[in-house]
């Protein structure tokens, strides 16, 4: 390079952007008086050999001149010359390489010793290989240098480079991406760098495509961990790095899943644990973390750490066959379950809910559900608590697992106990309160008429008879939550002595645990006045007798309440006696002013004798002290003058603390009368007895279960209701949910619940969707050549939840089908991979394009530079919705030789009519002692839903049926963008033989499901065992063709949308009207319908492969 001077150089540097010259004359300047005169000359002859190197280099030259003065402060003349030469040697490079080393240059050079300045600059240059590719991420490296060296050594940054280089060679992309997470993770004081380079690098060289979600993981989770976790992982890590089936991502997931699942404290010897299982045993790593949150359930750690290492000593003892360990840890051995069941002292409700369904079914002698307590919880209708037990008047839900005890019999007699008294809410009548029945205590009666009369007099509109008398008429209207508080109280009191009366077996370990839930009770010092014998009271209630502390000068008031109270159990008292006691406590209670604690020098302590009182002068048996019991709460009653006496007040509105309800009796579990009732008596239409004396059944209102969650102290909402607007939210939300909760409760009723089902003419005009989820389709008439506007009305709701132990039960009946289905799914993975050559960068050279390029140069010719090649994944992108016959026609057995034709539907088309041939058509099925249709169609639902979940397409599965054409039913079981849960397999196994089988619209509303979803390709799924009726949809005669056309218009209309769809049935008379319907669409007609679980995965492969 020739030597210009510095005049030279001014007039040279004139041929470019100003700014050039400028900058160079400013930091020229400067540096004179700092470098030796020939450093200087060499700097500035340098200069201007950058901005001649090419047409751009000139914003190279600019970038150089810019940064000197700020280099060559932390750099002596030697290495300041040598950064010099380094960059017009990048310069020669590439022009944006060298941008991007010059403006990074400062802010290293504080990070970096000047003898490293040479090593730096070379390491980085070699990731530079002539691509753009390369380029960017050479770029990004100096770019992202000074960030990096804040937090690592250089000998660090060596290995972070040698690691991008080597992942460069696979995939330029991810580089770039790793490079941007690398610098994230060592911005947060990330301790075990050496370790996760060392890693990386190794799964470079094996797995390169795991190191993507690797680094994911490690920003996003792992590095949020204590520094000693982080280093037991990766300890680990490296031990359990090639082995196969193994991938790190993986195991940072599921450890990190695991480590989510368990408690805090736990963490650390969670991870001694699983280091103990690696070191001896990595092949079962996977299965152990994935077990531990399940096992803690029912272990505690030193009961963990003992099954583990019989779980190890299994995997030593068969060190060559590593089956019996991997069941083992999978929780899939008898020898797994049997030392739990032995080592445990807890009982889980999965293994003995059948047993405790038998016990409740047996106490009560009617058939009673018992389900988990997060069941009901989840659906958000009012029940919060997810670990107590509690009724909704159908089921009983306990918790999932008790664990109260060191002694496993112990806490199966808790079990017992909290199901007992649930089931004795159902079988003492405590939800079927009626204010118009008497109670047994004739010393009520005067109680009871006066409630009957403010009820009559009461203008109020409230959903259940419960949330009439706690909450529309007095005493209780002025304080509700009150007058709930001591319903429950009493109530649960009355059913407990039944209990303890009653089930003479149960009573040791009944007044066991209502002694255990005294001693664990609050002390009544702690609480303010009202609150504090409300807190006696229940501890009498559960079998105290002694010592109980209460205000002095209060003494006679507690001792007439809990005479009450003694009545109450001594008469064996119903319901309706309850709230007689419920109304003379609140009288009393309600009194009591909630002052702040009762100082200790105020209070003494009585004692209780069952035999004192009988209570034999009732005061409330006085029609004038019933009077003035309700003026005192708010009513005004005429005196003899005709002058109303009283005046209108709170009991409160004096009160000095605001009143809080007591804490719940555990065993107890979560009381919700009002609910209770809702969900009993009022969503079920099967007679008379639920009714009150004379009272006839009317339908719900929105508007009166709108008043119930609004205002009954029974609803919570799992949001917290700190201000109005997030309070009025959730209300909406749970009064959504319950609403829902009423069109499921009864899904054989559901079209019809209110009444009877709406009836249109068949030969009338179009209708009109203005209820939620409805929707109105076109229907094609074949005669007339046209479509009917607007001619039938779709009702869309979620299928409600059922049992998902059906779906796992029915994988595990058919596990040698599920192998072999699974086995043909493996064969559509290869095919999602295909081989792209021509590249510019891949994981290798393209052989037929290197010889290509090669004769190209020897010709003199420019050589295309695309000569690489890689495997790109082809994503499957795959939409399917599964339509499912649920007519009325699929309670049919499967194996029934004298089963009608299908062609003969035989319901009668008037609407009340058809009520009673379905009610007698499912009354045959519930004495059903074989398999129907529908039970082989769930079989397949859930073999088709495994397969798809293993495959990864996006799937949906609706049913459909309905009664006319105002009420087509579609059931949603799994929509298309909703995941796989419990919920779902649950849905599964509430598919259930319905009314008719309206294809059209049904068919009309998938496609609109489908055609929104993003799919490159779109398939329908028919399943059906015949052919398309309902009422005036194929009646006798030509008119079934009507039918069969208008679902052959319909599968058209999908055709038109890109949506593929295929057909299958189990009517063996299907090919006379299908080669009709299904046009020139794919169609199978199954002669044994057995077959089904297995052929409908098969067909579902052919068709989307």
């Amino acid at each position: 390079m020739l030597n210009f001077d510095h005049t030279k150089i001014k007039r040279l540097l004139k041929a470019y952007p100003k700014e050039v010259s400028e900058t160079y004359t400013y930091s020229r300047g400067i540096l004179k008086n700092k470098l030796p005169e020939e450093i200087l000359s060499n700097w500035e002859n340098v200069g201007l050999g950058i901005a001649q190197e090419n047409t751009h280099s000139w914003e190279c030259a600019l970038s150089f001149f810019k940064v000197s003065v700020e280099v060559q402060q932390h750099l002596p003349s030697g290495q300041f010359l040598g950064w010099c030469e380094s960059g017009l040697k990048l310069t020669r490079k590439s022009t944006k390489i060298s941008i991007s080393f010059f403006d990074s240059s400062p802010k290293t050079m504080t990070r970096l010793r000047p003898r490293y300045i040479e090593d730096w600059v070379s390491r980085v240059e070699n990731l530079y290989k002539g691509t753009w590719k390369s380029t960017i991420l050479t770029c990004n490296v100096f770019e992202s240098s000074p960030t990096i060296l804040e937090s690592i050594s250089f000998d660090q940054y060596c290995k972070l480079i040698e690691f991008i280089e080597s992942l460069s060679n696979r995939s330029y992309d991810i580089a770039s991406e790793i490079l941007e997470t690398s610098t994230k993770i060592f911005s947060v004081n990330f301790q075990e760098i050496d370790d996760l380079l060392q890693l990386s690098i190794s799964i470079t060289e094996k797995e390169w495509r795991d190191v993507k979600p690797t680094y994911e993981i490690i920003l996003n989770q792992i590095v949020k961990l204590p520094n000693a976790n982080i280093k037991f992982i990766f300890e680990m890590s490296k031990r359990l790095f090639g082995l196969s089936g193994i991938q790190i991502s993986n195991f940072f997931s599921m450890i990190m899943k695991t480590l989510a699942l368990v408690n805090k404290d736990d963490r650390d010897e969670i991870l001694h644990m699983t280091q103990h299982v690696v070191n001896n045993a990595p092949y079962v790593t996977m299965d152990f973390l994935k077990s531990v949150p399940t096992l803690l359930e029912t272990l505690d750690l030193n009961q963990l750490d003992q099954w583990k290492n019989n779980g190890i000593r299994l995997a030593l003892d068969q060190d060559t066959n590593p089956t019996p360990a991997t069941h083992f840890f999978k929780l899939e051995s008898k020898i797994a379950k049997d030392l739990i069941d032995k080592i445990s002292s807890s009982v889980e409700l999965n293994r003995i809910k059948e047993i405790m369904r038998l016990y409740c079914t047996g106490l009560s002698g009617d058939d009673v559900s018992v389900a988990n307590s997060s069941n009901l919880s989840d659906k958000n209708i009012g029940w919060t608590q997810s670990d107590l037990p509690t009724s909704d008047g159908k089921t009983i839900y306990l918790p999932s697992v008790v664990n109260k005890y060191q002694i496993k019999d112990q806490n199966f007699d808790y079990y017992k106990v909290i199901s007992t008294h649930q089931e004795a809410l159902l079988e003492f009548g405590t939800f079927k309160y009626d204010p118009k029945i008497k109670p047994k205590n004739k010393k009520s009666l005067i109680i009871h008429n006066r409630l009957k009369k403010e009820l009559n007099e009461s203008q109020e509109e409230h959903a259940t008879r419960f949330a009439k008398v706690l909450r529309a008429i007095p005493p209780f209207s002025s304080d509700p939550q009150l007058a709930s508080d001591l319903f429950e109280i009493i109530e649960n009191y009355r059913v407990d002595q039944k209990i303890i009366d009653k089930y003479k077996g149960l009573r040791k370990a009944f007044v066991k645990v209502q002694y255990e839930q005294v001693v664990e009770r609050k002390n009544s010092s702690e609480l303010n006045e009202r609150e504090a014998m409300i807190e006696e009271i229940i501890k009498f209630t559960l079998g105290k007798r002694k010592k109980f502390r209460i205000r002095r000068g209060f003494t006679k008031e507690f001792k007439s309440i809990i005479g009450y109270f003694l009545t109450l159990k001594r008469i064996d008292g119903n319901v309706e006696d309850s709230m007689a006691v419920a109304v003379r406590t609140f009288d009393r209670i309600a009194r009591l002013p909630n002052n702040e604690k009762i100082e200790e020098e105020d209070i003494e302590n009585v004692d209780i004798d069952e035999t004192e009182d009988d209570n034999s002068s009732d005061e409330y048996e006085d029609e004038q002290k019933i009077n003035e019991m309700m003026n005192f709460f708010g009513t005004l009653e005429p005196s003899e003058d005709g002058e109303y006496d009283g005046d209108e007040i709170s009991p409160s509105d004096d009160l000095e603390e605001e009143y809080n309800s007591p804490e719940p009796v555990e065993y107890q579990g979560d009381f919700k009368p009002e609910l209770g009732q809702l969900l009993t008596e009022m969503l079920t239409v099967e007679g008379d007895d639920m009714l009150g004396e004379g009272e006839e059944m009317q339908g719900l209102t929105q508007e009166q279960i709108e008043e119930l969650v609004k205002n009954s102290p029974d609803l919570e909402t799992k949001e917290a209701d700190e201000n109005s607007e997030l309070d009025s939210e959730a209300n909406q939300e749970l009064l959504e949910n319950l609403m829902k909760e009423i069109k499921n409760r009864d899904l054989d009723n559901s079209s019809f619940s209110g009444g009877e089902p709406l009836h249109f003419d068949e030969e009338g005009g179009p209708l009109e969707a203005t209820a939620p989820d409805t929707f109105t389709y076109d229907e094609w008439d074949f005669r007339d050549v046209e479509y009917k506007p607007n001619w039938c009305l779709l009702h869309e709701k979620k299928l409600a939840d059922g049992e998902s132990n059906f779906y796992k039960e029915t994988l595990a009946s058919n596990s040698s089908l599920v192998y072999q289905i699974k086995k043909q799914f493996e064969l559509v993975f290869p095919e999602m991979y295909r081989k792209q050559k021509r590249l510019e960068d891949g994981e290798e050279a393209d052989l037929d394009a290197g010889i290509e390029a090669l004769i190209d140069l020897r010709s003199n010719v420019t050589p295309d530079e695309k000569i690489y090649w890689r495997r790109n994944k082809t994503e499957r992108s795959v939409a399917v919705a599964l339509l499912i016959d649920m007519s009325a026609s699929t309670a049919e057995a499967i194996d029934d030789g004298t089963k009608s034709s299908n062609d003969d539907w035989g319901a009668p088309d008037d609407p009340v009519e058809y009520m009673v041939w379905l009610r007698s058509r499912r009354a045959e099925g519930l004495r059903r002692s074989y398999k129907r249709i529908v039970d082989v169609e769930k079989e397949g639902i859930v073999l088709m839903v495994n397969s798809l979940e293993m495959l990864g397409d996006d799937y949906g599965v609706y049913g459909f049926s309905g009664y006319g054409r105002e009420n087509v039913e579609f059931y949603t079981i799994k929509d298309l963008d909703e995941k796989f849960s419990d919920s779902v397999s649950g849905r599964i196994d509430r598919i259930a033989p319905l009314h008719a089988t309206r294809m059209g619209p049904a068919i009309r509303h998938t496609i609109s499901k489908l055609e929104n979803h993003e799919a490159r390709s779109r398939f329908m799924f028919l399943i059906t065992d015949g052919r398309p009726q309902d009422r005036g949809y194929s009646r006798e005669g030509v008119e079934k063709e009507y039918a069969v056309y208008d679902t052959r218009q319909a599968l058209l209309e999908a055709k038109q949308k890109g949506i593929v769809p295929f057909c299958l049935t189990v009517d063996k008379a299907g090919h006379d009207y299908l080669k009709t319907m299904m046009d020139d669409f794919s169609y199978e007609v199954l002669s044994d319908i057995s077959m089904l679980p297995a052929r409908l995965p098969e067909l579902y492969k052919n068709l989307t492969s």
